[in-house]
C-alpha cells in the first residue's frame, strides 16, 4: 500500500522497544536513508532536517535511545552506540521497502554525533557520517557535576543523577570517538561545529576531523550556538549540500520518470 510520508517503527535493542518515526521520502521505491541521532537528554530532536531531508528525496529515521523519550529500559551512556546498531539492524531488516539498506547515512548531533562514529567505526553497513557539534570526548565535558546531573535525569528512565555521573566519570579518553574517527575512511565524514558553542568546544569538532581519514570535511559556523538555534536554515543547507555531493555507487532502483522528486544522490564506497 502507497504510504502517507511517516510511519512509526519499533526497534529492539538489549530486550526493550525503542521509539521512532520513519519519515518516507514520496514513492515506494528504495531511496537513500538518514538516521537522524539526537542528544542528551533528546530535547532538540532535529525534526527540521528530517522533514527537509524527506522533502528532497532521502528517508529519515528518528528514534529515542532506550530510557528516554517513551522508549523503553533504563537509559546508560554505554547503551548508545548499542541502540544505534539496533537501528542499524532495523532498517537492514528488509522489513521496510521503501528503505535501501545499501545507502544508509548517520548524522548524530551532541552525544548522538560520539555514538554515530563510534558505531560506523565498526559497522560497514554505514555508509558515511555527519558529526554535528558531536562530543567526541565526552569525558572532558563537564557533565558530571551534581546540577548538570540532576538537570539531565529529570527527562531519562532509570537512571539517577548519583548513576549517571559515575557512568560519566567513566568515559575516559578510551572511549573517545576522535581515537576512532580514522576507522571511517574510505567513507566520508563530515563534521560541522558551531563556533559559539556552549556546550561541546569547537576544539572537539577540530580534533575530530584531524584524527580522521580522507574523505572528511570541517565547517564550522562562526556565531552558531550548540542547538544551531539561529541557524536553523545554514545547518539544514549545509547538510543537504554534502549529502547531494557524496558520489553515487550504487545505482538508482527506479527510473527517474516514476521517480520525479529523488534527486542524484549518493553513496560512497
Amino acid at each position: 500500500m502507497p504510504h502517507v510520508g511517516q510511519k512509526g517503527i519499533l526497534i529492539h535493542s538489549g530486550g526493550f522497544r525503542l521509539l521512532g518515526t520513519l519519515f518516507l521520502a514520496w514513492g515506494d521505491q528504495p531511496k537513500p536513508t538518514a538516521v537522524l541521532l539526537h542528544g542528551l537528554p533528546g530535547i532538540e530532536l532535529n525534526h527540521d532536517i528530517a522533514l527537509a531531508l524527506r522533502d528532497r528525496g532521502w528517508n529519515c529515521l528518528i528514534f529515542h535511545y532506550r530510557g528516554c523519550g517513551g522508549s523503553g529500559g533504563p537509559y546508560g551512556v554505554q547503551t548508545l552506540v548499542a541502540d544505534v546498531r539496533a537501528a542499524v539492524d532495523e532498517l537492514s531488516s528488509g522489513r521496510h521497502p521503501q528503505v535501501d539498506p545499501d545507502r544508509l547515512v548517520l548524522i548524530g548531533h551532541s552525544m548522538g554525533g560520539w555514538a554515530a562514529v563510534r558505531e560506523a567505526a565498526w559497522d560497514p553497513r554505514v555508509k558515511a557520517v555527519a558529526a554535528v557539534c558531536a562530543a567526541a570526548d565526552p569525558g572532558a565535558l563537564p557533565f558530571a557535576d551534581p546540577q548538570t546531573a540532576r538537570e539531565i535525569t529529570d527527562f531519562l528512565q532509570g537512571i539517577t543523577a548519583e548513576s549517571f555521573i559515575e557512568q560519566w566519570r567513566a568515559l575516559d579518553a578510551g572511549q573517545s570517538a576522535s581515537r576512532l574517527a580514522a576507522r571511517i575512511t574510505p567513507r566520508p565524514l563530515l563534521v560541522i561545529h558551531a563556533g559559539d558553542d556552549e556546550i561541546v568546544p569547537v576544539a572537539q569538532g577540530r580534533e575530530l576531523y584531524e584524527r580522521a581519514g580522507e574523505p572528511r570535511q570541517l565547517i564550522v559556523h562562526p556565531e552558531a550556538n550548540h542547538s544551531f538555534t539561529r541557524h536553523r536554515p545554514w545547518l539544514r543547507k549545509t547538510l543537504l549540500a554534502w549529502l547531494a555531493g557524496l558520489e553515487k555507487a550504487v545505482p538508482p532502483r527506479c527510473s527517474r520518470s516514476a521517480e520525479p522528486h529523488e534527486p542524484d544522490l549518493f553513496v560512497s564506497h
